[in-house]
């Protein structure tokens, strides 16, 4: 059995021997540029880099499109369009954490003529055998026939962080004036002596009730004269027939008086 002093004198040994490698190692790693070079792909399994849905059995050496539905399973290949599917696959969200955020500068909304191209299968676009035609429409001016594809007419809330579009039809049944709550609105809520409100939620007044009313104001069925609100008081706008366009109430008219 070895001496204590054996001992030590073993450990000072391998502890020369460390110095001298790592002293190696730093004259031939440290301060020294990476030298150029090129990454290619192996003969690999290429359907473990595919996102192929576990389902398809469809993957390969040479990797396939995703499977999106089950009716692409049987298609055995781009010369035939599947039939309409029931089970969707490889399915995602797109938020900024899966999938990655949809970025406003490149989505496209677009609407084909179906009929024209003759395809029945809308959701499976590598098996279409002709590009459908993009619908048009004219222009304001009437010159011109303008292709039905383009970007959303999107802004951003900052203070609600969120998105909003214009819109080119208001349904006054269907439509609600709100008010949301931001940083300026809760400390007006504040000075109240009202609780700090959820920014982004819509904003609740002093009698606990939402600041949201429809522009028109309705009840029962809608569809039926018999079941529709006769008391206009607390709708905010009314249909004018003689100018024949929608007019909001006054805020200083105290009630509504018919004509």
């Amino acid at each position: 059995m070895a001496t204590i002093n054996e001992r030590i004198q073993q450990l000072e040994d391998e502890i020369t021997i460390l110095k001298s490698k790592i002293n190696d190692l730093s004259k031939n790693t440290e301060e020294k540029d990476y030298p150029p070079s090129t990454i290619v792909g192996n003969i690999i399994p290429q359907s473990q880099i595919n996102p192929v849905d576990f389902k398809s059995g469809r993957g390969s050496m040479y990797g396939n499109a995703p499977i999106w539905n089950d009716s692409e399973l049987k298609t055995p290949s781009a010369k035939s369009e599947p039939s309409q599917p029931k089970i969707g696959y490889n399915k995602h969200t797109h938020s900024r954490y899966s999938g990655g955020a949809l970025i406003k500068d490149t989505l496209d909304i677009v609407e084909y003529d179906w009929e024209g191209a003759g395809i029945t299968n809308k959701h499976s676009q590598l098996f279409w055998q002709k590009q459908p035609k993009i619908k048009t429409v004219k222009n304001s001016a009437g010159t011109k026939d303008i292709e039905k594809i383009g970007s959303l007419d999107l802004s951003f809330n900052p203070d609600t962080k969120t998105w909003g579009t214009s819109t080119y039809e208001i349904d006054v049944e269907k439509c609600y004036l709100v008010r949301r709550v931001t940083d300026q609105f809760n400390e007006e809520l504040t000075s109240q002596g009202r609780p700090i409100q959820t920014l982004g939620v819509i904003a609740i007044d002093s009698k606990g009730q939402e600041m949201k009313s429809p522009l028109l104001y309705t009840f029962g069925d809608i569809n039926s004269l018999a079941g529709r609100n006769t008391n206009l008081n607390k709708s905010d706008v009314w249909w004018s027939e003689d100018a024949k366009c929608w007019r909001f109430y006054a805020v200083f008219k105290p009630a509504i008086e018919e004509q």
